[in-house]
């Protein structure tokens, strides 16, 4: 008996003008991919970067000696609120850029990118808390603190519950830190496009 030979499947024999509009498709979506993975880096930078500082560097400052001495610690208090109102600003649009851009990628269907956005959900929820619930929450005991009509025996009980809640809005901001920089070492691996756009190109 003799073997059956099957043949082997040849690619299409594209003509020439549809090689070359395929390959610019091809190329013009990579280049798009990498001009969105240079967006998301940025973005995540400046959103881990402003959080550090404000952190280790103005958020310490704010009731040092030096401060304090000049304006007064409810003063002080004041303007660290006013900064805090913006810098929760600056998280929840840093956060929203780095989701919208995470779900306009093209590794949408990837385990490490369905795992990395809901991380970002969750950063995000955290930031709404903050901002929404717990900044102004401190806000109003700050102010029950310091007004004239406090008591002497209330303004310990108000101390103490505003250095707990602060506490609290500590430990979210560490946690929001930690997504964020989580977020940039995934985006330093760099968008792994090349080799799925490549592989659409028709062979000549």
């Amino acid at each position: 008996m003799s073997a059956v030979v099957i043949p082997r499947t040849r690619p299409p024999d594209w003509p020439p003008y549809w090689r070359f509009v395929l390959s610019r498709v091809s190329e013009k979506s990579l280049r798009m991919r990498i001009i969105w993975h240079v967006l998301a880096v940025v973005n995540a930078a400046v959103w881990f970067g402003a959080g550090l500082f404000l952190t280790v560097v103005v958020g310490p400052n704010f009731f040092s000696p030096a401060v304090t001495d000049l304006v007064g610690r409810q003063n002080a208090g004041l303007i660290a609120q006013s900064v805090l109102a913006k810098y929760f600003v600056l998280q929840g649009v840093c956060t929203v850029v780095a989701l919208a851009l995470q779900l306009r990628s093209g590794t949408g269907g990837s385990a490490l990118a369905r795992r990395s956005r809901w991380g970002l959900a969750v950063v995000l929820m955290l930031v709404c808390v903050g901002g929404f619930w717990l900044q102004p929450k401190l806000v109003e005991l700050n102010r029950q603190r310091y007004a004239i009509t406090t008591s002497a025996e209330e303004r310990p009980i108000l101390a103490r519950q505003f250095g707990m809640w602060h506490g609290v809005s500590q430990i979210g901001n560490l946690l929001v830190l930690i997504g964020a920089l989580a977020h940039l070492v995934i985006l330093a691996h760099g968008p792994q496009a090349g080799r799925s756009c490549d592989s659409t190109k028709p062979n000549p």
